[in-house]
């Protein structure tokens, strides 16, 4: 690869994993000077802070499960007998911690539902200030503090967290996008660490690839794509990823094939869906 190709191929890499936090994450990276350039290029709206899910129960939290599966979760999941709904008190006695975990977070996204945001963070920490490893709890938190552009506040939560916890996957996926972006390295090394099974958390991997090739590591990047769109192959995202890590290999012929399939799925992100028609205008053109 020629060294004019190379930085071409710098710069698009970077601006795909800038372009992929802004869609992929509630969180808002306006404050880091390096990224105002970028973001002011997709417009005003790439640019304003993100606001907490239309649909809280299945959107805003990371990872968990979603309300309807939290509402099916029975005691006997736990190896308990579930008890009449009027023995809310003798149910609540013979739960096991997880599952008193499960219902404070469906109690935090009812109120969150019902609008009462504050009231569930104040739930949520007065919970975890008693029971400091309820960790599906600890992550809708951060999760409503990311959504509320409370970085550092979200930060201090999953570091918490992971001291209790270190290679809980939920806490290391968010405080990896926490800092992505100012500090890669950290952030790829943090996912590096006994991850989980890819058909557990595909979310996990679809940012670690992101983040190996923010970090060069293009080849590594490309096998968990390659996985990733064996699991989902109508990803448009998924596609547009992987076309930027065969670019970078000097596969161009491939790359323009996963572009044209990137933009056949659909990507329902503008900034997104430009930048992959600009790549296929670029290497149509170069053939």
């Amino acid at each position: 690869m020629k060294a004019g190709q190379g930085k071409v191929l710098e710069r698009s890499v970077a601006s795909l994993v800038v372009a992929w936090t802004i869609v992929s994450t509630p969180l808002v990276f306006a404050d880091v000077p390096q990224l105002q350039e970028y973001i002011a290029s997709f417009g005003s709206d790439a640019a304003t802070a993100v606001a907490l899910p239309d649909s809280p129960k299945q959107q805003a939290v990371v990872g968990l499960d979603s309300d309807r599966q939290m509402r099916e979760t029975s005691l006997s999941d736990e190896g308990l007998t579930a008890l009449p709904a009027d023995n809310e008190l003798r149910s609540a006695r013979a739960m096991t911690a997880g599952e008193q975990d499960r219902l404070m977070v469906q109690s935090a996204l009812e109120l969150i539902d019902s609008g009462e945001i504050e009231e569930a963070m104040a739930s949520l920490e007065h919970y975890l200030d008693e029971t400091p490893r309820a960790h599906q709890s600890r992550q809708t938190l951060a999760t409503i503090q990311l959504a509320r552009s409370d970085s550092m506040g979200a930060q201090a939560t999953l570091k918490e967290g992971l001291a209790l916890a270190p290679n809980y996957a939920g806490f290391k996926r968010l405080y990896a996008r926490t800092i992505m972006v100012v500090d890669p390295e950290a952030a790829v090394a943090l996912l590096d660490e006994l991850p989980p099974l890819v058909s557990q958390d595909p979310e996990y991997f679809e940012l670690y690839a992101v983040l190996l090739q923010q970090t060069g590591r293009f080849e590594d990047a490309l096998g968990i794509y390659r996985i990733l769109l064996q699991m989902d192959p109508t990803s448009g995202k998924l596609w547009l990823g992987y076309a930027t890590a065969l670019e970078a290999v000097g596969e161009a012929a491939e790359a323009l094939a996963a572009h044209r399939a990137a933009n056949r799925q659909g990507l329902a992100d503008p900034s997104l869906d430009r930048y992959n028609r600009s790549r296929l205008k670029a290497l149509r053109g170069a053939q």
